[in-house]
């Protein structure tokens, strides 16, 4: 299924946000791709792939299978932090060794990896500027063994992250993709480390420009607060979020929006954090340019009937897709929640409106 044909399955009808019913479906949705067990579905698909017979309910056997590969696939007990995954826990992405060895020991290749990071991990794959992402990607793309990209992390310990190394995310892909050589990796890695700062620097240089058009808009709008250099912050995530509705009565009420939706959004310290080059996040800093690019494309877009609509959420939708590929971030999944809920806004008659109703609702929630 294509992914055109994946939004339109998903979506239906334009929403209009006026009508309670149809934002409290479009939540609703949201939210149960929150409560289903995408990683136990994921992770079930694969067994039976790999021939036992399993659905995403039957934790214990899948349990027993993933511990037996790591045994004898990657010749090391299978941690715990794993192991509660497969229990039931939402998989952690902080410490992507973990991720990356259970699909080795899944074996998957390099297609399967990328999608299942996407659609049950629900992250991107393949970082390639941080180390671990590289040497995954590496081995993969090179078809080497789970030993080698032990070695070569063991060997990746001591190298120091490269203040001047400013490579793209793809030219560094395309590099590892031609190098089968380990040695010439090792050097050409050890050339191009990045920190978490580093690795993220174009996102912050592309929602900065994003900020300026959001700051022009104000200025031009509501030009008295907005000239107040402390107020651009608050009134750039009022812009975003619509926080300014919250005085007016919600329209949905009592519908707690998903956690994948709501953790790690902007406000105008985090946002102050990015101006300035600042570490922060992947999911602040993903969170924040689908947010920008979302309301300074809506800002302009008149969706005045459905043909519109869709015209209009294609073209939002290939645009953001090239600029998060560009930062090494994950593309646009229907099946995430929030991009889920992103889409459901664009795919309305006002999809800024809708969204800053879908905002107070969660806002509401708490009052």
């Amino acid at each position: 299924m294509s992914e055109e044909e994946l939004i339109d399955r998903l979506l239906g009808s334009p929403i209009d946000a006026e009508n309670a019913e149809e934002v409290t479906a479009a939540i609703k949705k949201a939210a149960e791709l929150e409560e289903r067990p995408a990683f136990a579905e994921g992770l079930a698909e694969r067994l039976r792939e790999l021939g036992v017979e399993c659905e995403a309910e039957d934790r214990e056997m899948m349990l027993s299978e993933v511990k037996r590969r790591y045994r004898e696939i990657l010749g090391k007990s299978c941690p715990r932090t794993v192991q509660e995954w497969v229990r039931g826990t939402t998989p952690g992405i902080t410490n992507r060794q973990n991720n990356y060895e259970l699909c080795f020991a899944l074996e998957m290749d390099l297609r399967r990896t990328a999608e299942f990071f996407e659609r049950h991990f629900l992250t991107m794959p393949f970082n390639v500027k941080s180390r671990t992402d590289a040497v995954f990607f590496y081995c993969l793309c090179h078809k080497k063994s789970y030993s080698t990209a032990c070695r070569l992390l063991e060997g990746a310990k001591g190298f120091v992250s490269q203040e001047k190394a400013h490579t793209s995310t793809s030219r560094i892909a395309a590099m590892i993709f031609e190098t089968e050589d380990e040695d010439i990796f090792l050097k050409y890695l050890s050339e191009h480390c990045y920190d978490s700062e580093q690795q993220f620097i174009l996102a912050k240089r592309i929602i900065s420009s994003e900020l300026d058009t959001v700051g022009e808009r104000l200025m031009r709008f509501d030009n008295e607060r907005a000239k107040r250099a402390d107020r651009l912050g608050s009134l750039t995530i009022e812009a975003l979020l619509g926080y300014k509705y919250q005085e007016k009565g919600s329209r949905v009420r009592e519908l707690r929006l998903p956690k994948r939706f709501t953790e790690s959004l902007p406000n105008d310290v985090t946002l102050g954090r990015i101006k300035n080059g600042q570490g922060v996040s992947y999911e602040l800093l993903r969170k924040t340019m689908v947010l920008l690019k979302f309301y300074n494309f809506y800002f302009d877009a008149d969706n005045c009937d459905g043909e519109t609509i869709r015209s209009n959420l294609l073209d939002f939708y290939g645009e953001l897709d090239q600029a998060l590929i560009s930062c090494g971030f994950a593309q646009l999944y229907p099946g995430h929640p929030f991009d889920c809920l992103m889409l459901y806004c664009a795919n309305s008659y006002d999809p800024i409106d809708t969204l800053y109703c879908v905002i107070e609702n969660w806002r509401n929630a708490f009052l």
